[in-house]
């Protein structure tokens, strides 16, 4: 006998239920009123629909589509309806995605007098796109799990912040012999190694932050994180690189 058994109540999420079934290995979960008298219970069955669910949405949420109805299929969604759930965040990011043009156009003249500049923008705004994903990923999960709670921000950004350095020291000696084999000249070879290290680091921290300012403000972390980061990091990280480059190659 449990004399004091793990129970939830009626208004309790349905994640929240599944999370506890999951950490406390159990095959049935009571839902009990106010004053403790059972009401009914959820079943390992229940979490699993419950999971597929929520990993649905959450999928979706990722790519800046709004969820459907619970019973739509791919092939029975309308047109118009996957049209209208997908317009409303590729306007705003096209708009948002405008950042990147006007930055190119501020160094324009930078660009011009170093052609091999350009040749290098792909690969540093993937890089920085990637690497954001990747810190916006492994946090999104460990904020489902409650491994990660808002009082952790300071924690979690200095985390990422050494992950970040890491991972753009190993990309920038990477990057360095890239660079140097493309364009025999170090100052340009030093100048997207150096890039690619800073990238690193900032699409780490804009990662972390983007998620824990969603949930500090009450928005859904897998709505908003992944496109936004995305467009932040390839503006900024273009702005970035040509800083650097003015900075060390005197233009």
């Amino acid at each position: 006998m449990r004399p004091s058994p793990i129970a939830v109540h009626p208004e309790t999420d349905q994640e929240e239920v599944a999370r506890m079934v999951a950490r406390y290995d159990l095959a049935a979960l009571p839902v009990v009123d106010d004053a403790g008298r059972m009401l009914g219970v959820v079943t390992v069955d229940d979490v699993m629909d419950v999971l597929v669910e929520e990993g649905a949405e959450d999928v979706l949420k990722f790519g800046a589509v709004a969820q459907g109805q619970a019973d739509e299929t791919y092939f029975t969604t309308p047109i118009t309806a996957s049209v209208r759930r997908r317009i409303v965040w590729l306007l705003f990011l096209f708009v948002a995605g405008s950042i990147t043009a006007n930055v190119l156009r501020l160094f324009e003249a930078e660009l011009e007098q170093v052609v091999a500049l350009s040749f290098f923008i792909p690969l540093l705004i993937g890089t920085g796109g990637n690497t954001g994903a990747q810190t916006v990923s492994t946090l999104i999960r460990a904020m489902a799990l409650n491994e990660v709670r808002l009082r952790d921000v300071w924690r979690v950004l200095a985390r990422e912040l050494l992950v970040g350095v890491i991972l753009g020291f190993l990309l920038a000696i990477i990057a360095f012999g890239r660079a140097f084999l493309e364009v025999p000249m170090a100052s340009l070879a030093i100048t997207v190694a150096l890039s690619v290290m800073a990238i690193c680091i900032w699409a780490n921290i804009i990662g972390a932050m983007v998620p824990m300012a969603a949930r500090r403000f009450g928005i859904d972390p897998a709505l908003i994180s992944a496109p936004l980061i995305t467009t932040l990091v390839d503006a900024s990280g273009l702005a970035i690189y040509l800083l650097i480059a003015k900075a060390l190659l005197g233009l």
